[in-house]
């Protein structure tokens, strides 16, 4: 039977002009409409339901939540980059634009820490070789990414100024250096402008000089307990895309700036000069993540894009907490997973304690490299010192004390290239004795350190925990860690919901 109306709407609504049986339609024709009305019924009937199926199977599906926890610089985003990439990889590669900024913003900072180096420094002769540089813990310089490291004490500095011969012609190079790089100012600016959270730290003056009306953040600040600039976890992603798209031109100002400036920053990080100064002060801007001094010609390029290896090694400060979400698994039987990325510096950690109900499994990071550093925060604290305690916390927590562990000694690569260096952990860890100062003795002395302070402070000695020797900047080596992870919290999942 045909649809019928009240005559007096029929001219109001468009939508039974559409559908109003025609007129004069004959039997044939009225019962082939009626077939086909029936057909999308039928049609629609199933989308609905289709939809309902969908809807009751997410409700079945039990949410995996993962934290991850860490003080500053352990890694953590880092770790999260890895699974983005693994399990998320589209979302990955639209963000090459906006981590260009980033990358862009980390090779002006790690410039202009080598004018401050090189320009506040007496210039070693290239005649006369400086004495050893003992370590010390009375003073402490920080690099580009916040780490502190430590400097030599002050007789020192003054004994080794004392037996400099300073070139006033290599004090003039670097001086016009300086001035040409000038224009990188303008190009830190507009980076930071597009990446800065709105209440981030103001920039005060620095080596290259300083802009009226715009507040560079100095070195020496750092000294001062004044923090690096940051940016709100997430946010500055959907930030930087309403500013930068793929349909953008691909050289803007920055990149304009830091190409006309390339064969300078190239010539300043080649002059030995800079690395004698580096050793002298005990900076080692290798060691920090956003590091790509000694990818300049590549990075400087006008037509530069990231490549996965170079997001992975950007470093940004994020505050904050931000939730991740990922389907990690195939078709339908894939489990939504919420990993939350959490602020690691101390005035952040007060954060935490929201998350911790109702999670599946905590993975901590301690940069295990960092022995020989300190907190920036806290420039009295050993920064793997931090580590630890941080560590007995957690395991003590009694809401957590089932909650399965995973540990990531992480930043086993640089831990090596620092003992092939001569450094030796026994300088900064008493305890470590008479050990040899290999990497094989060092990782496992440090794995029965932490597991020592697990089953010492955990209320459930017996609780499921893995640890791992990592460098998460290494994408097939925490690909299989990854894939190990998951699985063993998927086993545990189905273990407390009693299917095994």
């Amino acid at each position: 039977m045909a649809p019928t109306r009240d005559r007096s709407s029929v001219d109001d609504d468009p939508l039974w002009l559409a559908i109003k049986p025609p007129k004069n339609e004959t039997p044939e024709q009225q019962a082939i409409r009626l077939k086909r009305e029936a057909e999308a019924r039928r049609i629609s009937d199933q989308i609905d339901e289709a939809i309902r199926a969908e809807s009751a199977q997410m409700k079945k599906r039990k949410i995996i939540r993962l934290l991850l926890l860490g003080q500053s610089e352990s890694g953590k985003s880092t770790t999260i980059k890895q699974f983005q990439l693994l399990h998320s990889p589209n979302a990955f590669h639209t963000e090459r634009l906006s981590w260009r900024l980033v990358i862009q913003l980390n090779l002006v900072k790690s410039i202009r820490r080598i004018l401050e180096a090189v320009l506040t420094t007496p210039l070693p002769s290239t005649s006369v070789s400086p004495p050893p540089i003992p370590y010390s813990d009375d003073r402490w310089d920080t690099d580009a990414s916040g780490v502190a490291y430590p400097i030599m004490r002050a007789s020192m500095e003054s004994d080794w100024t004392g037996t400099t011969a300073t070139s006033s012609g290599e004090q003039d190079e670097f001086t016009e250096l300086k001035q040409r790089l000038l224009p990188l100012l303008h190009a830190e600016e507009i980076l930071i402008q597009k990446l800065a959270a709105p209440d981030s730290v103001d920039y005060r003056g620095d080596a290259l000089g300083g802009r009226q009306g715009f507040n560079h953040l100095s070195w020496t600040d750092w000294e001062n307990g004044k923090p690096e600039m940051f940016v709100r976890s997430g946010d500055w992603k959907t930030k930087t895309a309403s500013t930068s798209s793929a349909q953008e031109e691909v050289e803007d100002e920055p990149t304009r700036i830091i190409y006309q400036c390339r064969e300078d920053m190239i010539s300043l990080w080649r002059n030995p000069v800079v690395h004698q100064v580096l050793r002298q002060k005990m900076i080692n801007l290798s060691e920090s993540s956003g590091f790509f001094l000694n990818d300049m010609e590549r990075i400087t390029a006008r037509d530069y894009l990231p490549s996965n290896h170079d997001i992975l090694n950007a470093r940004l400060k994020t505050v904050g907490v931000v939730e991740h979400s990922f389907t990690i698994g195939e078709g339908g039987k894939g489990a939504d997973w919420r990993i939350y990325d959490v602020g690691g510096s101390r005035s952040q950690r007060a954060t935490w304690a929201p998350f911790f109900d109702n999670v599946q499994a905590i993975i901590f990071l301690a940069p295990v490299s960092a022995f020989d550093q300190v907190l920036a925060e806290d420039p009295s604290v050993n920064r793997l010192e931090d580590s630890l305690l941080l560590w007995k916390e957690l395991v003590k927590n009694a809401i957590l004390s089932k909650v399965p562990l995973v540990l990531f000694l992480n930043k086993c690569d640089l831990l090596k290239r620092k003992l092939n260096g001569g450094v030796r952990l026994s300088r900064y860890m008493i305890s470590y004795g008479e050990r040899p100062n290999d990497y094989e003795s060092i990782v496992r002395y440090f794995k029965s350190k932490f597991d020592a302070i697990r089953r010492q402070y955990s209320k459930e000695p017996e609780r499921e925990f893995y640890v791992y020797s990592t460098s998460v900047t290494d994408t097939r080596q925490t690909a299989a860690i990854i894939a190990s992870v998951r699985d063993m919290i998927l086993r545990d999942n189905l273990r407390t919901s009693h299917l095994m």
